[in-house]
Protein backbone atom coordinates (compact mmCIF):
# COMPACT_ATOMS: atom_id res chain seq x y z
CA UNK A 1 0.00 0.00 0.00
CA UNK A 2 1.41 3.46 -0.89
CA UNK A 3 -0.14 6.47 0.86
CA UNK A 4 0.82 10.28 -1.04
CA UNK A 5 -0.43 13.03 0.85
CA UNK A 6 -0.19 16.21 -1.29
CA UNK A 7 -0.98 18.80 1.46
CA UNK A 8 2.05 20.67 2.28
CA UNK A 9 0.72 22.05 5.68
CA UNK A 10 -0.10 19.10 7.23
CA UNK A 11 3.72 17.67 6.96
CA UNK A 12 5.22 20.70 7.66
CA UNK A 13 3.25 20.72 10.83
CA UNK A 14 5.53 17.68 12.16
CA UNK A 15 8.84 18.70 10.11
CA UNK A 16 9.84 22.10 8.39
CA UNK A 17 9.84 21.81 4.57
CA UNK A 18 13.15 22.82 4.92
CA UNK A 19 14.42 19.76 6.57
CA UNK A 20 13.18 17.81 3.94
CA UNK A 21 15.13 19.40 0.65
CA UNK A 22 17.33 16.80 -0.85
CA UNK A 23 19.87 19.49 -1.74
CA UNK A 24 21.11 18.76 1.62
CA UNK A 25 20.13 15.07 1.88
CA UNK A 26 16.89 15.78 2.90
CA UNK A 27 14.08 12.97 2.23
CA UNK A 28 13.90 13.28 -1.85
CA UNK A 29 10.15 12.49 -1.94
CA UNK A 30 9.31 15.16 0.12
CA UNK A 31 10.95 18.02 -1.25
CA UNK A 32 8.64 18.02 -4.64
CA UNK A 33 5.73 18.46 -2.91
CA UNK A 34 4.08 21.45 -4.35
CA UNK A 35 5.56 21.14 -7.08
CA UNK A 36 2.97 21.41 -9.96
CA UNK A 37 4.77 20.07 -12.99
CA UNK A 38 4.91 16.48 -11.85
CA UNK A 39 2.76 14.09 -12.10
CA UNK A 40 0.86 12.09 -9.61
CA UNK A 41 1.80 8.74 -10.81
CA UNK A 42 5.77 9.21 -11.29
CA UNK A 43 5.75 10.48 -7.22
CA UNK A 44 3.45 7.37 -6.11
CA UNK A 45 6.10 5.19 -8.31
CA UNK A 46 9.20 7.14 -6.86
CA UNK A 47 7.75 6.58 -2.96
CA UNK A 48 6.62 3.41 -3.70
CA UNK A 49 9.45 1.93 -5.26
CA UNK A 50 12.73 3.46 -3.98
CA UNK A 51 13.77 2.51 -0.46
CA UNK A 52 13.12 5.43 1.42
CA UNK A 53 15.21 5.78 5.17
CA UNK A 54 12.69 5.71 7.95
CA UNK A 55 13.20 8.25 10.89
CA UNK A 56 15.56 5.89 12.71
CA UNK A 57 17.90 4.60 9.96
CA UNK A 58 20.88 6.25 8.26
CA UNK A 59 20.58 7.79 4.94
CA UNK A 60 23.13 5.59 2.40
CA UNK A 61 21.80 6.42 -0.94
CA UNK A 62 23.85 8.34 -3.45
CA UNK A 63 24.08 12.24 -2.91
CA UNK A 64 21.97 14.11 -5.22
CA UNK A 65 22.89 16.57 -7.84
CA UNK A 66 22.27 19.24 -5.20
CA UNK A 67 24.56 17.43 -2.44
CA UNK A 68 27.40 16.59 -5.19
CA UNK A 69 27.27 20.85 -5.92
CA UNK A 70 27.87 21.33 -2.76
CA UNK A 71 30.64 18.78 -2.51
CA UNK A 72 32.17 20.53 -5.44
CA UNK A 73 32.53 23.73 -3.76
CA UNK A 74 33.28 22.79 -0.44
CA UNK A 75 35.09 19.51 -0.59
CA UNK A 76 36.62 19.99 -4.72
CA UNK A 77 34.44 16.70 -5.35
CA UNK A 78 34.42 16.30 -9.32
CA UNK A 79 33.94 13.06 -10.80
CA UNK A 80 37.42 13.82 -12.06
CA UNK A 81 38.86 14.82 -9.04
CA UNK A 82 37.31 12.10 -6.86
CA UNK A 83 38.75 9.43 -9.64
CA UNK A 84 42.19 10.50 -9.53
CA UNK A 85 42.13 10.86 -5.66
CA UNK A 86 40.85 7.30 -5.65
CA UNK A 87 43.38 5.87 -7.95
CA UNK A 88 46.32 7.67 -5.93
CA UNK A 89 45.13 6.86 -2.24
CA UNK A 90 45.13 2.95 -3.11
CA UNK A 91 48.61 3.31 -4.44
CA UNK A 92 49.35 4.80 -1.34
CA UNK A 93 47.48 2.21 0.99
CA UNK A 94 49.31 -0.02 -0.98
CA UNK A 95 52.58 1.02 -0.40
CA UNK A 96 52.08 2.13 3.53
CA UNK A 97 52.03 -0.81 6.17
CA UNK A 98 48.37 0.68 7.06
CA UNK A 99 45.80 -2.01 6.37
CA UNK A 100 42.43 -0.53 5.51
CA UNK A 101 39.37 -1.85 2.97
CA UNK A 102 40.30 0.24 -0.67
CA UNK A 103 36.82 0.35 -1.85
CA UNK A 104 35.36 3.25 -3.42
CA UNK A 105 32.93 3.35 -0.88
CA UNK A 106 35.54 3.24 2.22
CA UNK A 107 37.75 5.33 0.63
CA UNK A 108 35.29 7.81 -0.14
CA UNK A 109 35.00 8.15 3.97
CA UNK A 110 38.85 9.62 4.21
CA UNK A 111 39.02 11.86 0.94
CA UNK A 112 35.69 14.04 2.02
CA UNK A 113 37.07 14.97 5.23
CA UNK A 114 40.55 16.06 3.38
CA UNK A 115 39.05 17.38 0.32
CA UNK A 116 39.75 14.72 -1.99
CA UNK A 117 44.40 15.35 -1.24
CA UNK A 118 45.35 11.25 -1.20
CA UNK A 119 48.13 12.19 1.42
CA UNK A 120 45.55 14.08 3.69
CA UNK A 121 43.40 11.00 3.67
CA UNK A 122 46.22 8.61 3.76
CA UNK A 123 47.68 10.66 7.46
CA UNK A 124 43.98 10.78 8.73
CA UNK A 125 44.01 7.17 8.08
CA UNK A 126 47.30 6.52 10.08
CA UNK A 127 45.83 8.74 12.97
CA UNK A 128 42.77 6.39 13.14
CA UNK A 129 45.40 3.28 13.30
CA UNK A 130 47.03 4.73 15.65
CA UNK A 131 43.78 5.85 18.17
CA UNK A 132 42.74 2.27 17.71
CA UNK A 133 45.81 0.78 19.00
CA UNK A 134 46.34 3.56 22.01
CA UNK A 135 42.64 2.66 23.09
CA UNK A 136 42.67 -1.08 21.83
CA UNK A 137 41.31 -1.84 25.68
CA UNK A 138 38.36 -0.39 24.67
CA UNK A 139 37.83 -0.12 20.92
CA UNK A 140 39.09 -3.62 20.07
CA UNK A 141 36.83 -5.33 17.88
CA UNK A 142 33.61 -2.90 19.42
CA UNK A 143 30.65 -3.98 18.01
CA UNK A 144 26.94 -2.33 18.96
CA UNK A 145 25.87 -4.63 21.36
CA UNK A 146 29.31 -4.07 24.15
CA UNK A 147 27.12 -0.48 24.52
CA UNK A 148 23.38 -1.56 24.17
CA UNK A 149 22.75 -0.37 27.64
CA UNK A 150 23.82 2.45 27.18
CA UNK A 151 21.62 3.49 23.88
CA UNK A 152 18.77 1.35 25.11
CA UNK A 153 18.14 1.78 29.37
CA UNK A 154 20.25 5.08 29.70
CA UNK A 155 19.48 6.97 26.48
CA UNK A 156 22.50 9.84 27.37
CA UNK A 157 22.97 9.92 23.41
CA UNK A 158 20.29 11.32 21.17
CA UNK A 159 20.62 11.69 17.27
CA UNK A 160 17.96 13.62 15.35
CA UNK A 161 15.64 12.55 12.95
CA UNK A 162 16.02 15.78 11.51
CA UNK A 163 19.02 17.22 9.65
CA UNK A 164 19.45 21.29 10.48
CA UNK A 165 19.40 24.39 7.97
CA UNK A 166 22.91 22.83 6.46
CA UNK A 167 22.08 19.60 5.90
CA UNK A 168 24.37 18.67 9.30
CA UNK A 169 23.76 15.50 11.44
CA UNK A 170 22.49 17.00 14.72
CA UNK A 171 23.41 14.71 18.10
CA UNK A 172 22.75 15.76 21.63
CA UNK A 173 24.88 14.18 24.50
CA UNK A 174 23.20 14.77 28.11
CA UNK A 175 26.13 14.92 30.71
CA UNK A 176 24.05 15.82 33.67
CA UNK A 177 20.53 14.47 35.42
CA UNK A 178 20.36 12.00 32.51
CA UNK A 179 23.45 10.53 33.43
CA UNK A 180 24.11 7.92 36.35
CA UNK A 181 27.51 8.10 36.74
CA UNK A 182 27.13 5.23 39.30
CA UNK A 183 26.17 2.89 36.51
CA UNK A 184 27.67 4.51 33.23
CA UNK A 185 31.26 5.41 33.39
CA UNK A 186 32.91 7.99 30.71
CA UNK A 187 34.45 4.93 28.98
CA UNK A 188 31.47 3.66 28.37
CA UNK A 189 29.83 7.09 26.79
CA UNK A 190 32.87 6.95 25.04
CA UNK A 191 32.27 3.70 23.01
CA UNK A 192 29.14 4.51 22.43
CA UNK A 193 30.31 7.81 20.96
CA UNK A 194 32.41 5.81 18.97
CA UNK A 195 30.00 3.17 17.77
CA UNK A 196 27.76 6.16 16.35
CA UNK A 197 30.62 7.60 14.53
CA UNK A 198 30.68 4.35 12.44
CA UNK A 199 27.20 4.79 11.23
CA UNK A 200 27.72 8.85 10.18
CA UNK A 201 30.09 7.87 8.31
CA UNK A 202 28.10 5.89 6.07
CA UNK A 203 25.94 8.47 4.99
CA UNK A 204 27.26 10.25 2.06
CA UNK A 205 24.79 13.36 2.91
CA UNK A 206 27.01 13.31 6.39
CA UNK A 207 30.45 12.64 4.75
CA UNK A 208 29.65 16.49 2.46
CA UNK A 209 27.51 18.42 5.19
CA UNK A 210 29.51 17.51 8.59
CA UNK A 211 27.85 17.26 12.16
CA UNK A 212 26.81 19.43 14.83
CA UNK A 213 26.99 17.92 18.72
CA UNK A 214 25.19 19.47 21.65
CA UNK A 215 26.51 18.71 25.01
CA UNK A 216 23.43 19.24 27.53
CA UNK A 217 25.26 20.11 31.05
CA UNK A 218 21.23 19.97 32.53
CA UNK A 219 21.15 19.36 36.15
CA UNK A 220 24.99 18.50 36.57
CA UNK A 221 26.32 17.99 39.66
CA UNK A 222 29.69 17.36 41.45
CA UNK A 223 29.36 13.70 41.04
CA UNK A 224 29.33 14.36 37.46
CA UNK A 225 32.41 16.25 37.49
CA UNK A 226 33.99 13.38 39.29
CA UNK A 227 33.04 10.83 37.47
CA UNK A 228 35.11 12.95 34.15
CA UNK A 229 38.91 12.57 34.16
CA UNK A 230 41.86 14.46 32.44
CA UNK A 231 42.57 11.33 30.54
CA UNK A 232 39.06 10.82 29.10
CA UNK A 233 39.24 14.47 28.40
CA UNK A 234 42.00 13.95 26.47
CA UNK A 235 40.95 10.46 24.44
CA UNK A 236 38.02 12.61 23.26
CA UNK A 237 39.52 15.17 22.09
CA UNK A 238 42.46 13.57 20.40
CA UNK A 239 39.83 11.10 18.78
CA UNK A 240 37.38 14.52 17.81
CA UNK A 241 40.29 16.70 16.34
CA UNK A 242 42.95 13.39 14.84
CA UNK A 243 41.13 9.91 14.50
CA UNK A 244 37.90 10.94 13.59
CA UNK A 245 36.81 10.88 9.18
CA UNK A 246 33.72 13.43 9.69
CA UNK A 247 33.60 17.16 9.42
CA UNK A 248 32.83 18.31 12.82
CA UNK A 249 31.46 21.76 12.06
CA UNK A 250 30.13 23.02 15.41
CA UNK A 251 30.07 22.22 19.12
CA UNK A 252 27.67 23.82 21.42
CA UNK A 253 27.44 23.52 25.32
CA UNK A 254 23.88 24.38 26.66
CA UNK A 255 22.54 24.61 30.45
CA UNK A 256 26.00 24.70 31.83
CA UNK A 257 26.13 25.24 35.76
CA UNK A 258 28.68 27.04 37.73
CA UNK A 259 30.61 24.18 38.37
CA UNK A 260 31.18 23.12 34.67
CA UNK A 261 34.12 25.49 34.81
CA UNK A 262 35.59 22.87 36.59
CA UNK A 263 34.60 20.10 33.79
CA UNK A 264 36.11 22.85 31.09
CA UNK A 265 39.26 23.06 32.45
CA UNK A 266 39.66 19.22 32.15
CA UNK A 267 39.06 19.45 28.05
CA UNK A 268 40.95 22.94 27.10
CA UNK A 269 44.25 22.22 27.48
CA UNK A 270 43.56 20.21 24.63
CA UNK A 271 41.37 21.83 22.50
CA UNK A 272 43.39 23.09 19.52
CA UNK A 273 42.76 26.46 17.51
CA UNK A 274 40.47 25.21 15.08
CA UNK A 275 38.30 23.33 17.03
CA UNK A 276 38.26 26.11 19.66
CA UNK A 277 36.67 28.34 16.78
CA UNK A 278 33.76 26.09 16.22
CA UNK A 279 32.71 25.82 20.30
CA UNK A 280 30.49 27.77 21.53
CA UNK A 281 28.93 28.31 24.93
CA UNK A 282 25.45 29.06 25.36
CA UNK A 283 24.14 28.39 29.04
CA UNK A 284 20.17 28.55 29.51
CA UNK A 285 20.47 31.52 26.33
CA UNK A 286 18.79 28.76 23.31
CA UNK A 287 18.39 31.90 21.46
CA UNK A 288 22.38 32.12 21.04
CA UNK A 289 21.72 28.30 19.83
CA UNK A 290 19.72 29.51 17.12
CA UNK A 291 22.35 31.64 16.09
CA UNK A 292 23.48 28.97 14.54
CA UNK A 293 21.57 26.59 14.51
CA UNK A 294 17.77 27.50 13.61
CA UNK A 295 15.05 26.85 15.71
CA UNK A 296 12.78 25.42 12.70
CA UNK A 297 15.07 22.12 12.98
CA UNK A 298 15.65 22.22 16.28
CA UNK A 299 13.33 20.57 19.25
CA UNK A 300 11.01 22.20 21.85
CA UNK A 301 13.56 21.26 24.22
CA UNK A 302 16.06 23.53 22.94
CA UNK A 303 13.68 26.03 22.23
CA UNK A 304 12.84 25.05 18.97
CA UNK A 305 9.44 25.05 16.79
CA UNK A 306 9.54 20.79 16.67
CA UNK A 307 8.14 18.71 19.12
CA UNK A 308 9.90 17.56 22.35
CA UNK A 309 12.47 14.86 21.60
CA UNK A 310 10.34 11.50 22.15
CA UNK A 311 12.29 9.06 21.11
CA UNK A 312 16.34 8.09 21.70
CA UNK A 313 18.99 5.49 21.94
CA UNK A 314 16.65 2.28 22.29
CA UNK A 315 14.77 3.34 19.25
CA UNK A 316 18.19 4.04 16.97
CA UNK A 317 19.94 0.54 18.32
CA UNK A 318 18.66 -0.85 16.05
CA UNK A 319 20.14 0.49 13.30
CA UNK A 320 23.60 0.13 14.79
CA UNK A 321 22.62 -4.04 14.70
CA UNK A 322 21.43 -3.42 11.31
CA UNK A 323 25.03 -2.26 10.46
CA UNK A 324 26.94 -4.97 12.08
CA UNK A 325 28.80 -5.74 8.96
CA UNK A 326 30.28 -2.37 8.00
CA UNK A 327 31.19 -2.04 12.02
CA UNK A 328 33.03 -5.61 11.47
CA UNK A 329 34.78 -4.06 8.37
CA UNK A 330 35.81 -1.24 10.26
CA UNK A 331 37.39 -3.03 12.66
CA UNK A 332 39.74 -4.33 10.56
CA UNK A 333 41.30 -1.30 9.96
CA UNK A 334 44.80 -0.46 11.18
CA UNK A 335 48.40 -1.66 10.77
CA UNK A 336 49.16 -4.25 8.65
Amino acid sequence: VCIVSFNPSSISDRIPIRVLKSSRGGGRLYSVVGQSDLHVDSIADSACCSKMPGPFDIDTSAPSAELLAVAKEELRETPEVRAAAIEELRKLLKASDLSFPDDEDFLLIYLRPTKFYPESALKLMRNVAEFNKSYKDLLHNLVPSDVKDVFVDHGLINIFTNRDQKGRRLMVVHMGEAWNTKVVTEDQIFRALYTIQKLAVLEPATQINGAVVIYDFKGMGMGHVKAMSTGGAKRLLTFIQEACPLRMKAVHFVNEPMIFNMVWSLFKPFVKEKLNKRMFFHGEKMAKLHEHVQKEYLPANYGGTLPALDYGGKEWYPTAEKHLDFIQKWNTCGFK
